[in-house]
């Protein structure tokens, strides 16, 4: 008898016959996946046979990210509205009996430290810390209701340890979600060994995301940064230089994240960029 993987099945021959058998099938859920890399990482769960839910923001965001799924043909695949700042909404995941939660909804938004209104710090960590923490605690305490084993993930960055002049705001959500995944992780294996917390930090993508975030610092008429549109130019070109264009590296990290039963809690890329956040750590912490 042989067990031969495919997907999230095996097949078992036997006297020369193929008998399916489901393996450990998962329902998943991604915030904030209307494109890039949310979208991107639904898409390699769904053709590994797994139930996917993408999330997106705004009703107007639905049929554009349907269009792209019947273009796929992925009947496992399937899109919906939830706003995670919105109660009502993250109180829909305990109807859906997720296997895993993939917290990808975020916004950056850039400006100095010293003229960024505290508003606009406000609302970046309301999206990318408090509503994320929120929707983890609704599912966590549904999982420990229904006795169930589970996967957080939590989508943090690269520039949670390296902070990035101009993005301070967004840097910080970063750097608080590392300590919030770390921090929960150990409190869970307190009492269960069946929540898994996952930490996801990737570098620069040019998803076009980092390109919004540097470019409305410009927002703020800087009193103190005469020079701020230069600085942003460099910065653009910096990451563009640095940035990669394809999300395989960070894609594969996510699924493989989401597929790891181990108690390992962190996963970077790409590599280049991980590596260099290890020399960073070493020099400077």
């Amino acid at each position: 008898m042989d067990l031969e993987p495919n997907g999230s099945f095996f097949c078992m021959k036997e006297n020369n016959l193929f008998i399916l058998i489901i393996g450990d099938k998962m329902k998943i859920l991604i915030t904030g996946a209307a494109s890039n890399i949310g979208f991107e990482t639904g898409v390699k769960l769904a053709k590994k046979g797994h139930d996917v839910y993408l999330s997106v923001h705004y009703d107007y965001e639905i049929p554009i990210v349907i269009a792209k799924i019947k273009k796929l043909n992925l009947d496992n695949l399937k899109c919906f509205r939830l706003d995670i700042t919105n109660e009502i909404d993250r109180k829909k995941i305990k109807k859906m009996d997720i296997d895993c939660l993939i917290n990808n909804a975020a916004i950056g938004i850039g400006g100095s430290m010293l003229e960024i209104p505290l508003a606009s710090l406000k609302e970046n960590f309301e999206v990318n810390v408090f509503s994320t923490l929120r929707l983890s605690q609704i599912y966590a305490a549904d999982l420990f209701l229904k006795k169930k084993k589970g996967k957080i993930v939590f989508m943090s960055s690269i520039a949670g340890i390296i902070p990035i002049s101009f993005l301070g705001s967004y840097s910080a959500t970063k750097a608080s979600l590392i300590t919030i995944a770390t921090v929960l992780r150990r409190e869970l294996r307190l009492i269960t060994d069946n929540v898994k917390v996952k930490l996801i930090e990737p570098g620069i993508y040019n998803t076009g995301f980092n390109d919004v975030m540097l470019e409305n610092k410009l927002d703020i008429k800087s009193k103190y940064f005469p020079d701020l549109e230069n600085i942003t130019l460099k910065q653009k070109k910096l990451f563009a230089l640095i940035g990669h264009d394809n999300l395989d590296s960070i894609t594969d990290k996510i699924v493989t994240a989401v597929l790891d039963n181990s108690n390992r809690l962190l996963y970077r890329a790409p590599f280049t960029q991980a590596l260099m956040t290890k020399l960073y750590m070493l020099l400077f912490k």
